[in-house]
């Protein structure tokens, strides 16, 4: 099958922009042939990666698969303005190079941001090709709830045209997965024509799989770590971490490092400062994907933390996976389907979201645990990674969606 997939984000760009990157593979590696139309690297940093630089177009091949990049504006920051050129100006540019994806069976349209879909429209109208969504956020909320948009009459506006596109992106779909049963029960209260279907993300598991430790020079051989790794942004609350590292002043063994960038990183620095905690509270920067497994096995737990809001408990973050896949426990400070998860698995501890006394438990918690126990969380969490949220599993039932759709191209 000759499968084309929209995304805005692609390798080697790291974290949950890593996913996309998978998902070719995965669905190469079962056979097919995978064209992918995405944009110049940016993430997390908001410009354009080194070795890289922007231009009309420009192709490459990875791992035997096709690449189209087209040029947006690159950020990543905290401004409206900004943020809103760089997912409009990647849905224009896509959307005017759909074409060189006109000649495949069925389109993977990797949703998020929401405005990736005009292309898959474009596509369909122009070339006929079906198109099938794998939702990864809710929109509008993701752009409404968040605060994204300060002002009241601009938000109302925003979410009246986002659902009224949504309702015409949906509605012309063959097919629809969302990366939790909640999420795709509250798209499936929306109204589409086809039933939507949940499949979690699953993570690069050439690369996500227990290793053995390697100690980062900058962490304290005498401290036990907690771990946070990802995107530093405003959405991941971690100034709520900073904050229960200061709360466990009789606790000096216990420290939080933070692997990855974004814009609350300097805000968050200024925070440990202020607290008088910057020794136990380390900020590594980016670092390769490769280097991940050897960090995570490293440290106590992987912190998943996420701000306590309505969509978000319809979200697991692809970090739930990574640490699974690593057999790695994991301090889950998100509400919703990714706590129900850990705590059904029981690879973990949970905590409410944005709570530092809750998190100071959850630490001291998990550093206290015999070593044993806190291996058999691992083990747990890695068996049900490979039972229930692996590549095998979810690149078999996202190729039964893809290929139902191609078939309804010639009904």
């Amino acid at each position: 099958m000759r499968i084309g997939m929209i995304s805005q984000w692609y390798e080697p760009e790291t974290g949950s922009a890593a996913h996309p990157t998978a998902i070719a593979r995965a669905l190469t590696a079962r056979g097919h042939d995978v064209q992918v139309l995405t944009g110049f690297p940016s993430y997390p940093q908001g410009r354009v990666h080194s070795g890289y630089r922007m231009a009309p177009r420009r192709h490459e091949v990875r791992d035997g698969v096709q690449l189209l990049r087209v040029p947006d504006v690159p950020s990543h920051d905290d401004n409206a303005l900004r943020r809103a050129a760089s997912l409009t100006s990647f849905a224009a540019s896509a959307t005017l190079q759909v074409g060189w994806l006109r000649h495949v069976d069925v389109c993977l349209v990797y949703l998020t941001p929401a405005t990736v879909g005009a292309a898959a429209m474009a596509l369909r109208a122009t070339a006929g090709v079906p198109y099938v969504l794998y939702v990864q956020d809710l929109w509008p909320e993701t752009v409404t709830a968040s605060g994204f948009i300060g002002n009241r009459r601009a938000s109302d506006a925003a979410e009246r045209g986002i659902t009224a596109f949504l309702t015409r992106l949906y509605g012309r779909a063959e097919g629809i997965a969302a990366i939790s049963p909640t999420m795709a029960r509250t798209i499936a209260e929306r109204g589409p024509r086809v039933s939507p279907e949940s499949i979690p993300n699953w993570v690069d598991e050439t690369v996500f799989r227990p290793a053995p430790p390697v100690v980062d020079p900058a962490l304290a051989p005498d401290r036990s770590w907690i771990m946070y790794a990802g995107g530093v942004g405003e959405v991941q609350a971690l100034e709520h971490a900073v904050r229960a590292v200061a709360l466990l002043g009789n606790r000096p063994d216990i420290g939080l490092a933070i692997v990855g960038d974004g814009v609350a990183r300097p805000g968050l620095e200024e925070l440990a400062a202020r607290l008088g905690v910057s020794d136990r509270v380390r900020f590594l920067g980016p670092r390769p994907m490769a280097d991940m497994p050897g960090l995570m096995a490293a440290s106590v737990a992987q912190l998943v933390s996420l701000r306590d809001l309505e969509l978000f408990r319809g979200t697991i973050p692809s970090k739930v996976q990574a640490s699974m896949a690593c057999a790695s426990p994991v301090l889950c400070s998100v509400a919703g389907d990714a706590a129900a998860l850990v705590e059904r698995v029981r690879c973990g501890v949970t905590v409410a979201p944005e709570d530092a006394q809750e998190l100071a438990a959850g630490m001291r918690t998990l550093v206290d645990l015999p070593l044993p126990e806190r291996q058999e969380m691992g083990a747990r969490g890695r068996a049900a990674y490979e039972r229930e949220l692996g590549s095998a599993a979810g690149a078999e039932h996202l190729e039964r969606m893809l290929l139902a759709a191609a078939r309804s191209r010639h009904r």
